[in-house]
């Protein structure tokens, strides 16, 4: 009898594991701050896909982010599409770009800073353009269905 309760609790822990309960989930993000992809039309075979993981790993962002141009690619039957815009977060600290202190009325202050409730999320922002073979010759230019066979995969 103990031995069918502990293989129905291994079961349902490995189950748990499998389902990955924690850490980000590949999702449509039900607001502009919330986790998850979005995307704007810009055009017929142009759109802006964005893809957000708060506290989050940015390569894995940016690999949601061409998997989600690739879903978009084949759902407006498409055969490829070209990254022809992109950006990532980043913080001010890290490229040093502002002075650390900067002198109002005879008075030295720490500098303004922006909204930094964000600052840990990893967002990612592309914009691409979309068509059919042949794709034009170059390094932006990505095939859709192999784009979704390897962020399916896992193998990133």
């Amino acid at each position: 009898m103990k031995s069918y309760a502990f293989a129905a609790f291994a079961a349902l822990a490995m189950a748990g594991c499998a389902t990955g309960g924690y850490g980000p989930v590949y999702e449509r993000a039900t607001s502009q701050y919330d986790d998850g992809f979005s995307e704007a039309r810009l055009d017929d075979n142009r759109y802006r896909v964005q893809y957000r993981i708060e506290n989050g790993d940015l390569q894995l962002a940016q690999d949601w982010a061409l998997r989600r141009a690739a879903e978009l690619t084949l759902d407006q039957r498409y055969d490829w599409f070209q990254i022809i815009s992109r950006n990532s977060t980043f913080r001010d600290d890290d490229f040093r770009r502002y002075e650390p202190y900067r002198s109002y009325n005879d008075r030295y202050y720490e500098r303004p800073r922006y909204d930094s409730r964000y600052d840990d999320d990893a967002l990612v922002v592309i914009e691409v353009i979309m068509g059919n073979n042949p794709p034009p010759r170059s390094a932006s230019v990505y095939e859709a269905r192999r784009v979704l066979d390897y962020t399916r995969s896992g193998r990133y």
